[in-house]
């Protein structure tokens, strides 16, 4: 081999290198976004699943209070009028 060719077959060696260095780091960088966009997915479909749980719990808990706040003047005004059998 001639120092031409060889310096030749170095510059290609380098160039190869570069390459395969620059594709390796372009799929390392893929695979990244994918698992960070799958943890987005994943996620979104969580929050997604507890909204209309969390608007049925709401809704459950008004109906709760409303229905004490109902029981709580109803015994009021039971003991309001109906004490006079005491004395």
């Amino acid at each position: 081999m001639t120092a031409q060719e060889r310096k030749d077959f170095r510059r290609v060696q380098e160039s190869r290198d570069l390459w395969k260095k620059r594709a390796v780091s372009r799929g390392e960088e893929r695979r990244h976004v994918r698992e960070r966009r799958k943890e987005g997915d994943r996620s979104r479909a969580a929050w997604r699943d507890r909204a209309p749980a969390a608007e049925q719990r709401v809704a459950q808990l008004e109906r709760e209070q409303h229905q004490l706040k109902s029981a709580a003047m109803q015994a009021h005004q039971l003991n309001a009028i109906d004490n006079t059998h005491f004395f």
